[in-house]
């Protein structure tokens, strides 16, 4: 088993590409874990929606620089009809931004220049729930937030609140975080909320970002330090 890959149960691949040696390389590179079964392609947007609902696939992996696909109508429809439904995005260099895709609801995103490996790991991940987004995107929205998030000497989090964001840094879901400082369930998600509000943020993905770009909490360099490491892309748990 890869490190810091759970094993699960066998997740149902529909890919959203050309039928080209790019869409090859994608069933060859995915070939290789068995976990990834790949139930069906579709090169159009009409396609997408007529082979989810035939197959019911537990995530989708679309070439989000191909037109057709008519971003974000198509995704737009996919979240309606199943809201558990997880989307992989792959695309060339950062033409769409992290908020573009976050919004739009792709919980994850590769790009076509990283290993063959990454969209295997990235497709393990984003079935798990969390997100996976490649550090030139991550590094990118960073860049573009400055200023618009407040600066933690504005951000006045009680010392409860700062243990919580370094909890949501590290990786920790809601109810790790509960069972962790003895806490209930619905006090954690009160607590998340007003570190949103006073930080000016709307998911945990800008949360673990934020405490990136400041770099002023405690342990928060090991955030940044495991970013590091991985080197292409940062993981957050939804």
């Amino acid at each position: 088993m890869r490190e810091g890959i759970q094993m699960f149960n066998n997740i149902r691949v529909l890919l959203a590409n050309e039928p080209s040696l790019i869409g090859v390389g994608i069933r060859t590179t995915l070939s290789v874990e068995q976990k990834l079964i790949i139930v069906g392609e579709a090169n159009s947007s009409h396609k997408i929606r007529k082979l989810h609902q035939k197959l019911q696939p537990d995530l989708i992996i679309m070439d989000l620089d191909l037109p057709q696909f008519q971003f974000p109508d198509a995704i737009a429809f996919l979240h309606r009809n199943c809201a558990k439904l997880k989307i992989l995005g792959l695309m060339n260099h950062n033409k769409l931004a992290l908020s573009t895709l976050k919004r739009n609801g792709i919980a994850g995103c590769v790009l076509k220049s990283e290993e063959p490996q990454t969209l295997v790991n990235a497709s393990l991940t984003v079935a798990q729930g969390k997100t996976w987004f490649s550090k030139n995107l991550v590094e990118d929205y960073v860049q573009s937030n400055k200023g618009e998030w407040n600066q933690a000497e504005n951000a006045n989090l009680t010392q409860r609140e700062q243990q919580i964001l370094r909890m949501i840094a590290r990786g920790l879901d809601n109810i790790c975080i509960a069972n962790e400082l003895s806490l209930g369930h619905q006090t954690i998600r009160n607590y998340i909320s007003q570190i949103y509000a006073k930080l000016g943020l709307n998911s945990r993905t800008e949360a673990v970002l934020w405490a990136i770009k400041n770099d002023v909490l405690q342990h928060n360099h090991d955030v940044l330090a495991r970013m590091q490491c991985n080197s292409t892309h940062v993981v957050v748990r939804n």
